[in-house]
């Protein structure tokens, strides 16, 4: 069996090195660096390499073939005052997991739009690493994850693999910023995304983690109404899902969003169909609505409320009922200084999804230090709290002993504080 710790860290090696490939470009078309000409100019001979040789072959390679290759790799170690079982994933947490040493996230990617009006684009992205296992689809159409597929079971996905076609400069000017896109991608929902570099905090909110799915597979249109509006809407497979089994149905997912000016700009996104397995009759949906907000250039507020429903699917066969808020707040001291804010509620009426009837709180605090361009390092502090007390797993006392030998003893406790540090290296 491999040691997934060593398959992590080769994987980080294996990207920098597949961008490094080729003819280096010359110095001065690197892009500007706000990490240059400070007291750290000992990594400048880093600095040079990551703009000549890494950057400069991703232009060379898109310029030869219109593919644009991207790279991200973060590495993070989190710890849960609590004291769980050492490797596990914390508590209503996405990607985190506590005392836990294996590389968090590897990824490899590639896009190239469509060419005139036979020659597709695409979209592909590659993720290695636990935090891989964290987001996995159901492939196979059990209705479950890590279920009856050794692939659900690895440390590898396929996180996007899709193609795109854009109305080319000849068509109707009327079908002007047209595009379609088939395949697996990323859902059009909520605030935050997988990968950590896209994201203001560390750690996901609770939304992501629980309101919303990862992923979708289907099709999708987009439309540019003018300037200011553009609509997207199709078919996809549910939620995580990839094989569009019969048994599921499909659902419809849809995105309006609105640039009110440079400074404002507001998104409303739904998704809506059946997801319980071999039943289609009973339906979930979920209204997402998101606002990104920049006061000043320092500044960026980012607000995100969902409310979703799923008939049938709490005790009883009753309706299941979610909704949540979260407030992001992020200010860049300096080009190379920030800090991130991020307050949060959510509620499980029906339990289905945390397993308990419950509102769940919690406050983030992260601060960020860009090393270099790609490079950067996060500390995060975050503090989690439910209304419904004892639901957060603690260290255990001891053991007992039962029929089959000594069992260890659950406490559990209604809230759990984290400290975390992660490095990132991206080259997107």
């Amino acid at each position: 069996m491999q040691n997934p710790m060593r398959t992590g860290w080769l994987l980080g090696v294996v990207m920098l090195g597949t961008l490094a490939a080729g003819v280096p470009a010359r110095a001065d078309e690197a892009p500007p660096d706000p990490t240059r000409g400070q007291w750290d100019s000992f990594l400048d001979p880093l600095r040079d390499f990551e703009d000549n040789a890494i950057t400069g072959t991703q232009k060379k390679v898109e310029d030869a073939t219109k593919i644009h290759l991207t790279a991200g790799f973060t590495e993070a170690y989190m710890w849960d005052f609590n004291n769980p079982r050492s490797g596990s994933l914390i508590t209503y947490h996405t990607m985190d997991h506590h005392n836990d040493g294996v590389p968090t996230l590897g990824q490899l990617g590639a896009t190239r739009p469509s060419d005139g009006w036979f020659v597709p684009g695409f979209g592909l992205k590659l993720d290695a690493g636990k935090g891989a296992r964290d987001i996995k689809s159901d492939w196979n159409g059990d209705g479950a994850v890590n279920r009856g597929d050794s692939f659900e079971t690895n440390d590898f996905e396929v996180e996007e693999a899709y193609l795109t076609w854009a109305m080319p400069d000849d068509g109707p000017s009327s079908l002007k910023g047209l595009t379609l896109k088939g395949g697996k991608f990323v859902t059009l929902l909520g605030a935050e995304v997988i990968e950590p570099w896209l994201n203001y905090n560390y750690t996901r909110s609770f939304l992501f983690t629980l309101a919303i799915p990862f992923t979708n597979t289907g099709a999708l249109v987009t439309y540019p109404i003018n300037d200011k509006v553009s609509v997207t809407g199709g078919a996809v497979a549910g939620w995580d899902q990839v094989d569009g089994n019969p048994n599921h149905g499909w659902s419809g997912m849809g995105n309006v969003t609105y640039t009110v000016n440079d400074k404002v700009t507001l998104a409303g996104n739904g998704i809506w169909g059946p997801q319980q397995t071999t039943n289609t009759g009973n339906k979930r949906g979920v209204i997402d609505l998101v606002a990104t907000v920049k006061p000043t250039s320092a500044l960026t507020l980012l607000l995100n409320y969902d409310w979703g429903h799923e008939a049938g699917a709490a005790a009883g066969n009753e309706a299941a009922l979610w909704q949540g808020f979260a407030a992001v707040a992020n200010y860049a001291f300096t080009d190379r200084v920030s800090a991130a804010v991020r307050g949060e509620w959510f509620e499980d009426h029906g339990g289905t999804r945390t397993g308990t009837v419950q509102s769940l709180y919690e406050g983030t605090v992260t601060g960020k230090y860009l090393i270099t361009q790609h490079l950067y390092a996060q500390v995060e502090y975050r503090h989690d709290e439910s209304t419904r007390g004892n639901v957060f797993p603690a260290n255990s006392p001891g053991t007992v002993n039962g029929p089959t030998g000594p069992n260890p003893i659950t406490i559990f406790t209604s809230g759990q504080d984290v400290l975390g540090f992660d490095v990132t290296y991206v080259f997107n």
